[in-house]
């Protein structure tokens, strides 16, 4: 019974820092969202200004739709493209750690840690998880898809050997 007590206090912690991190998240989602606004709203103005002083920055690492924008002469629609792609890890941060955090406030508040709503809430996780790991490696992103669908394997069976526990007492 003390481990469950270690896993509820754990949980509760997770739980906590998942919270925190999905508004810090959002946050920054919010800001890029304002930032892309204004430089819409800006885009002949600053599209005017001397392209010297612009390209000193090198848009290579940024993607390469951002890349061919930036030299193409196009910064401002460059910078754009890059904090839309900004906002959408940000959101899919943002949504995973609402998950995470959702996952173990339940472990935390009910009597078992193998409940079939952590099932569907790790399913989820799994899958944005797994998408955003395939943007950066079509390798790593498999690797973990398989990782992901063990844990999530493992996850059910200890359900089903929770419901059985349950209906013999």
């Amino acid at each position: 019974m003390d481990k469950l007590a270690d896993i509820k206090r754990a949980s509760r912690l997770i739980g906590k820092t998942g919270k925190i991190f999905q508004i810090i998240f959002g946050i920054f989602t919010g800001i890029f969202l304002i930032f892309i606004l204004v430089l819409s709203a800006l885009r002949n103005t600053l599209s005017t200004m001397t392209t010297a002083s612009q390209t000193d920055f090198d848009f290579s690492h940024m993607g390469y739709l951002t890349a061919k924008l930036a030299g193409e002469g196009r910064i401002i629609d460059a910078c754009i493209v890059f904090l839309i792609f900004g906002v959408l890890f940000l959101l899919m941060l943002t949504v995973i750690m609402h998950f995470i955090a959702r996952i173990f406030n339940k472990i935390y508040n009910d009597y078992s840690p193998f409940l079939p709503e952590i099932v569907k809430d790790l399913k989820v996780v799994s899958v944005l998880f797994t998408l955003l790991i395939l943007q950066g490696s079509i390798g790593f992103g498999i690797i973990a898809g398989f990782i992901f669908w063990g844990i999530i394997q493992l996850y059910e069976y200890g359900c089903e050997l929770q419901n059985q526990v349950d209906e013999t007492l």
